[in-house]
């Protein structure tokens, strides 16, 4: 019979169909390490049939490096009749390639308790060594790189910290527990976002984030974090790298203020007032208002042509520093150019107010300034433009608080006027 019934025990060609039909090689040798068995799955193994294989030793399709050693095991084993349990080498296929197995076998023993040969079972871990090999490879740049890298479970648990990123939370290279570090700690944005800012199907965030590091100072980075889902669509775990990028930052800050900033004083410049009317007027309504204030140094050319520019550089700082000095935190001050200013007061409710504040302007030139034991004395005149009775834009403003100060220049310096709709 080719099978059984129920009544019968297993024939031995039902074993030798399982036995052909299973994945794995099973074989069995003698006493001389040669083939004496072995199914037909070697052929996809190995790319030789089960016939070539017969009566040949195990070590010839062996990988050279690696007979040495496998002998020494395989006689230890024979020796004390012992099994030959998970052992890995590489055998070479019929073509050249390599083929990575893993053997488990049991010695034939003889009625004198003599291992006289072996039954085992080869599996081809070709797939499984090369993916392991790669899954390292990755694992050894993850642990090599200079970015924060982390992983949590969907409970927040950190389970896993590469070391720059336990270097920058403050935890020890040695191999502990993670799990009481919560994953707040990096997913702080994460949390935060609203679902349409989410990929639906990846779960995937990207942007710059602030991390605390562990002497609690904020670090700007340039993240990602990874929602990994299960094919049931619930959340698996969570992953992210993150990138520190404060030198990016502090350059971007020198390069906004070099736009922003007059290098000389450090007050803003010519950009910045033009964005900073623009943003007045758009909050601005009929109850609301400021006043702009051009700001001119009166005969100012004297001390450039008298001392030299150096000189007038100098004065330019002095000035502007007794200017910032004098205003209201609130208020916008900036350098036009050459040795004009234009100041934006905001909440003044009458005339009177901003006469009051232009008296005061006019009152830190009541001492000269003072370079190299040398005293210079400087006055200042001032024309007043109003939002938005003189203008409802930036130009028209300055236009109209120009030409009154020059008004004031010719009737005397040193003062200030503001602006009158019928003014010429």
């Amino acid at each position: 019979m080719n099978g059984m019934n129920d009544n019968d025990s297993p024939s031995l060609d039902f074993f030798r169909m399982l036995v052909e039909h299973v994945s794995d090689w099973i074989w069995q040798i003698n006493e001389q390490w040669e083939f004496t068995y072995s199914n037909s799955i070697v052929e996809e193994i190995l790319g030789y049939s089960a016939r070539e294989i017969l009566g040949k030793s195990m070590f010839s399709f062996i990988q050279t490096e690696d007979i040495e050693a496998l002998e020494a095991i395989a006689s230890s084993a024979s020796i004390n009749n012992k099994r030959l349990q998970n052992i890995d080498f590489t055998m070479i296929h019929r073509n050249g390639h390599e083929v990575f197995i893993e053997t488990n076998a049991k010695p034939v023993i003889d009625d004198k308790n003599k291992t006289i040969g072996y039954r085992g079972i080869n599996r081809d871990i070709t797939l499984w060594k090369k993916n392991r090999e790669r899954q390292q490879q990755l694992l050894d740049i993850i642990e090599a790189s200079p970015d924060f890298i982390a992983t949590a479970d969907i409970f927040g648990n950190t389970t896993y910290l590469n070391p720059s990123a336990r270097t920058f939370l403050g935890i020890p290279n040695a191999e502990e527990d993670l799990q009481p570090v919560n994953a707040q700690l990096w997913t702080n944005k994460f949390v935060e976002l609203k679902e349409h800012e989410l990929s639906n199907e990846k779960s995937i965030w990207k942007g710059e984030n602030i991390l605390t590091n562990s002497l609690g100072k904020q670090i700007p980075v340039s993240q990602t974090i990874v929602n990994h889902k299960a094919s049931h669509k619930n959340v698996h775990f969570l992953s992210t790298i993150a990138r520190d990028i404060s030198e990016r930052k502090a350059y971007e800050t020198i390069i906004k203020r070099q736009a922003l900033y007059d290098t000389l004083t450090e007050l803003p410049n010519r950009r910045y007032l033009y964005k900073t009317i623009s943003k007045l007027i758009e909050r601005m309504d009929e109850t609301n208002t400021f006043a702009l204030l051009f700001i001119d140094i009166d005969d100012f050319k004297q001390i450039n042509d008298t001392l030299g520019h150096k000189y007038g550089d100098r004065a330019l700082k002095l000035i502007a520093s007794r200017m910032k000095g004098s205003v209201r935190e609130h208020d916008f001050l900036c350098r036009l150019g050459g040795d004009e200013f234009i100041l934006l007061v905001e909440g003044m409710k009458t005339e009177q107010e901003l006469e009051n504040y232009a008296k005061r302007l006019l009152s830190i030139f009541n001492h000269p300034l003072r370079m190299d034991n040398l005293f210079h004395s400087i006055t200042c005149s001032i024309g007043i433009s109003i939002y938005p009775t003189h203008g409802k834009d930036a130009e028209t403003l300055m236009q109209n608080a120009d030409k009154i100060m020059y008004h004031m220049k010719k009737t005397g310096k040193n003062g200030y006027q503001i602006t009158h709709p019928n003014k010429k």
